[in-house]
């Protein structure tokens, strides 16, 4: 929940707080504000127990997420949520000039240190820019804040929309970095440590780590799997020697059951899925929880869910990122998940140790016992798409093509993987982190740094084919393994097994489909084609049509309806533009 609105110039308080708490549609938290000569510091309260804010005399201190602490006991964790143990931790070794940003703070983390007596303000960002922040440069001011939309309020930007920012998300699901839908607001470097200093108006930062190509550390895969196994283990048991108020999220896939059998010490856990009903998916994960222990727990939604949840959850998240990822939003509060001490999730397992974004032979996604090869296209290929204008498609592929050939200098070889990966923002599905940080003590191990450094240092034939995650979870999986997947393979067994056992599913679900005795959603998402279509839906997209005059010039269609139909959007690019017009017609 925590975020934060920095000021070099003295501002009134009121604003920046009311900026924070827009963020939310209802419930809004608690902010603590300060100031003096070197400016103001809006902070909301974290919902992470040991990191509110520190004040000293020399120094005010702020953490936000909650990282866990590899140089100390994390005991914290399951202490009073108006503690700030973990921040004095921090600020103890930073001032001791011991720290390690990559190494003693494990995963999502921004910390800012503020030195009263001089004006300095260092920002320390994550090595992947889990928690993004934003600049706004002024003549006579800066500003920072972890929340795009929130800064844009705090420094009048929010009708200075980036136009180009706009179709880049609508056609490409993020915004390129380090740009964001406002002209003037950047998104700052991960990994680095920024400094703004006494009377300056300038952001000076320095990387402490970056994701380099290096594929020496390691001789064989099962080397990499044992530390995977190793480092996942040791970062969950820093929390459970803590703490056993505990939850997880459950799906019909190989990545929950591995975490299901890393929680299993805590038998009787809640493990939570959102569905629509039951359905195969639900079917899967409801047995592997059986398999391991855990409390199986299934909530429904509604057929309008995601429509209902457009206006908050966009919010929560900020422009320029999904909506839709915002799986938890209404069900944080009747799942009651704010009152565990941390909530377990599986997200980025996929891009860390399978290499789903590694480019492909096309075919993969639509026939999925094809083994994986890869392909040679290219982030920087020129976007075409009938719906906008050429000089727009030409302008977001000259910014996607700067950032790819700045990841070229690190990786050569796998800069095209590492595009959706580094910063977190290029990662399409990470809104879900953005919303449930906001909501809940959200806690996914995957997002380790040791995995990251891990995932960074092993070439990407291991990747594909599930090859090193196999390596590594096997022992995990063991109690599931005749358990399908809910995409119809046996997670336990090696991809030229399940080749030919994926095939046989493949058809019989096709020929369920065709004649029709598999009837229905059997995933976890909504069935997106029966949503766009419903009476609400279209009502919506009128409802939001004043939001088009932001796309004024760079469009090829004369109204919503036409641009909405166009016959090169995809349903995913079509929520986009809904979620995008309903941005704008709030801009206004």
């Amino acid at each position: 929940m925590s975020d934060f609105i920095y000021s070099r110039k003295k501002l009134q308080g009121n604003k920046l707080t009311n900026a924070l708490q827009n963020i939310y549609t209802s419930n809004p938290p608690e902010v603590f504000d300060f100031h003096g000569p070197w400016g103001t510091l809006v902070v909301s309260k974290n919902i992470y127990k040991g990191y509110q804010p520190l004040e000293t005399n020399e120094h005010i201190v702020v953490v936000i997420g909650g990282p866990l602490l590899t140089f100390a006991e994390n005991g914290f964790i399951a202490g009073d949520s108006s503690n700030n143990k973990g921040t004095e931790l921090i600020y103890m070794r930073w001032l001791n000039k011991k720290i390690k940003w990559d190494e003693d703070l494990d995963g999502p983390f921004c910390v800012l240190f503020i030195e009263k007596q001089t004006g300095n303000l260092f920002c320390i960002t994550d090595i992947m820019g889990y928690i993004p922040v934003f600049v706004q440069h002024e003549m006579n001011n800066i500003m920072l804040s972890t929340h795009v939309d929130a800064l844009a309020e705090a420094s009048n930007q929010r009708m200075n929309i980036d136009k180009v920012s706009c179709a880049d998300f609508i056609l490409n699901d993020i915004v390129t970095f380090p740009y964001t839908i406002y002209e003037k607001i950047r998104q700052i470097n991960p990994a680095s440590i920024h400094l703004i200093g006494a009377n300056s108006f300038h952001l000076k930062s320095d990387y402490y780590w970056l994701p380099k190509e290096d594929y020496g550390k390691y001789s064989s895969m099962k080397e990499a799997a044992r530390d995977l196994q190793r480092e996942m283990e040791g970062y969950i048991n820093l929390i459970l020697k803590n703490t056993g108020n505990i939850a997880q999220f459950l799906s019909g896939g190989e990545d929950s059951r591995v975490l299901t059998a890393l929680l299993a010490s805590v038998p009787g856990h809640p493990a939570f899925i959102f569905l629509d009903q039951m359905n195969r998916e639900g079917r899967v994960a409801k047995k592997a929880a059986q398999a391991y222990g855990a409390d199986f727990q299934m909530f429904t939604r509604s057929k309008l869910h995601y429509l209902d949840i457009l206006p908050p959850a966009t919010k929560l998240v900020g422009s320029g990122s999904q909506f839709i990822h915002a799986h938890t939003y209404g069900f944080h509060e009747s799942c009651k998940l704010g009152e565990y001490d941390a909530v377990f999730g599986g997200l980025l397992s996929d891009a860390f140790l399978k290499g789903v974004h590694i480019p492909k032979i096309r075919g993969s996604k639509r026939f999925p016992f094809i083994p994986q090869i890869k392909s040679s296209r290219s982030h920087g290929q020129l976007i075409k798409n009938s719906g906008f204008k050429d000089d727009v498609l030409k302008e977001i592929t000259r910014r996607r093509k700067e950032h790819l050939d700045f990841l070229k200098q690190l990786r050569p070889e796998s800069a095209e993987e590492w595009f959706e990966l580094w910063p977190a923002t290029m990662n399409s599905h990470f809104p879900n982190f953005h919303a449930n940080r906001r909501l809940f003590r959200s806690y996914e191990p995957f997002m380790a740094s040791s995995i990251v450094k891990i995932s960074a240092s092993v070439p990407q034939k291991w990747k594909m084919n599930r090859r090193i995650f196999l390596s590594f979870a096997k022992p995990y999986l063991k109690q599931t393994k005749w358990l399908l997947h809910s995409e119809g393979r046996l997670p336990y067994f090696p991809w030229y097994i399940n080749c030919v056992i994926q095939f046989i599913f493949w058809v019989y679900q096709e020929a369920g489909k065709r004649i029709g005795f598999i009837k229905g959603n059997q995933g976890p998402w909504a069935d997106w084609s029966d949503l766009m279509n419903t009476p609400e839906w279209k009502k919506k997209l009128i409802e939001f049509q004043d939001g088009l005059k932001v796309l004024d010039g760079i469009i090829t269609e004369d109204n919503i309806l036409s641009l909405y139909n166009n016959r090169d959007l995809t349903y995913l690019q079509r929520i986009n533009l809904l979620q995008m017009l309903y941005t704008a017609k709030e801009n206004q």
